[in-house]
């Protein structure tokens, strides 16, 4: 993670809206999946249910911001801590908010594009498609002209080809770039009924596949929830277990070669086959996505679940029984005793104002807010990602076992390059460069599901066809930007520590 100054928003940053004082409404909250939530979507975003021409033909700027976003355990966060007191500052300014599940927000945003009736602000959920993608495609409007965010106390979070495209600011970080997706969560519960010590840590695959045979046995329960509904999930999963058997990532840095075929790689999928073939995850763990692995676990049905630090704060929003009865977590094993780093990219963007905002200054200045401190310190409260400046959690009121897993976070990862971030235009790449399937977690799903998977050369045949793409990608792109493979090179990276906006500047 980059450093963080302990700063103040610029005092010139504007608070106040421009505009004539209209009639504050209710926000709107809506919790809902499917087709159903999809359509109320579209609704709302045009204030009933007429056609995309005659939302076009509506007044612009008509006082009512639409925002869209996943965060269900952010809900209050949200309310009480950002869009409250932003209306209660900007009276003519009504927020509406819709909440969707991942799937439903993607399907929603897609139909929406489609019909000129983006919101004024959404997240990416749901859309599996890179930012930089989005952007060249005319799906967002810059924000730097309506706030000072370079004065903000994440200002130095703020890197060109993540957050800046060809010099205009387009999102901000909120979370930290000091994470990872797969943090062992267990039900302490669980463990002590089959008499097992809770401190004692799993530090390697082999005491992980110990203990989750002696949970299963003394508490008759099942063992590990590997939902493999998302392959999505699945891909981060492989992911961050090879970094833990040795792997920078799926990108060797001092080459700029894709690495998913190197042993790692192939240790990992040998890993989490000897997990299914000892009937160590749960039986239905094919048919699961996250949230519904998270609602069994937290009905007891098996006691260790790999997810995100947001694991807790969904918990406490919606089975807060599970945490009372007893949580914990555990840093990622890895094949050997001596733990390997954990790499992550600097932390992107996280919501975006649409090209079709009716109210851009108010949705920037929204976007502001959640760069201050107070709000990163609401953030923090909530337990989800962690915040951007991840000190504050320090300071906040939240659950030991987030506390613990932020604490692992700071043991565990550093911030590895990033090619977009290290030259100008390589986000041109990334938005040129075609989806590649199957990968690593489609692989992992097709094991999953009881077929017989050739993992090397599934593996292979990946990491050769990506790399044929971005040639093409690159190629394709000249025009535009010089870039080439060097791009993908840091011959300065030093796996030891982040790699900080001076290591990009002495390249």
């Amino acid at each position: 993670m980059a450093s963080q100054r302990t700063t103040t928003a610029h005092p010139s940053a504007p608070h106040a809206l421009s505009g004539s004082q209209r009639t504050i409404g209710r926000r709107q909250v809506l919790g809902a999946s499917g087709a159903g939530a999809v359509a109320l979507a579209l609704a709302a975003c045009t204030g009933g249910g007429q056609s995309a021409r005659e939302a076009s033909e509506a007044p612009v700027g008509d006082g009512t911001l639409q925002w869209w976003d996943q965060f269900r355990p952010l809900t209050g966060t949200f309310e009480d801590e950002l869009f409250d007191p932003f209306m209660s500052e900007n009276s003519e300014i009504t927020i509406e908010r819709q909440q969707l599940d991942a799937q439903d927000l993607g399907q929603a945003l897609q139909i929406a594009r489609r019909s000129s009736q983006l919101p004024d602000v959404h997240s990416l959920a749901g859309l599996d498609s890179s930012p930089a993608a989005l952007l060249s495609n005319g799906w967002f409007q810059p924000i730097g002209e309506f706030a000072d965010f370079e004065s903000t106390e994440i200002a130095d979070q703020l890197l060109d080809g993540i957050h800046r495209f060809d010099g205009e600011l387009y999102s901000v970080p909120m979370f930290s770039g000091r994470w990872h997706e797969n943090v062992p969560w267990y039900n302490t519960a669980l463990m002590e009924a089959a008499g097992i010590d809770p401190a004692e840590e799993p530090a390697t695959w082999d005491e992980l596949r110990d203990i989750t045979r002696r949970v299963m046995d003394g508490a008759d329960t099942e063992g590990i929830f590997v939902p493999g509904q998302d392959p999505a999930y699945l891909n981060q999963l492989v992911t961050r277990l090879a970094q833990t058997a040795g792997a920078p990532g799926t990108i060797d840095w001092t080459s700029g070669e894709y690495i998913q075929d190197t042993q790692p790689f192939l240790d990992t999928f040998e890993f989490l086959k000897s997990l299914l073939d000892d009937g160590l995850l749960h039986s239905a763990s094919p048919s699961m996505g996250p949230r519904d692995a998270r609602a069994r676990w937290a009905a007891g049905e098996a006691a260790i679940y790999p997810w995100g630090a947001w694991f807790i704060g969904g918990l406490m929003v919606d089975e807060p029984e599970a945490v009372e009865r007893g949580i914990s977590c555990w840093h990622l094993p890895g094949p050997e005793n001596e733990r390997n780093t954990i790499y992550s990219g600097p932390p992107g963007g996280v919501f975006w104002v649409s090209a079709d905002a009716r109210e851009p200054e108010a949705a920037s200045q929204l976007l502001h807010r959640m760069s201050t401190r107070e709000f990163q310190a609401a953030l923090a409260r909530a337990m989800d990602q962690p915040p951007a400046m991840l000190e504050v959690v320090e300071e906040a009121d939240v659950h030991p076992a987030y506390a613990e897993c932020i604490s692992f976070f700071e043991d565990d990862v550093l911030i590895a390059p990033s090619p977009e971030a290290g030259q100008p235009g390589v986000w041109r790449v990334a938005a040129e460069m075609r989806d590649i399937r199957p990968h690593a977690g489609d692989l992992l799903q097709s094991m999953l599901a009881g077929e017989d998977v050739d993992v090397k050369g599934g593996l292979t045949h990946f990491r050769d066809a990506v790399s044929q793409e971005r040639d093409r990608a690159i190629e394709s792109v000249q025009k535009d930007a010089e870039i080439d493979l060097g791009a993908w090179v840091f011959e300065n990276w030093d796996p030891t520590r982040d790699y900080e906006q001076s290591d990009y500047d002495a390249r």
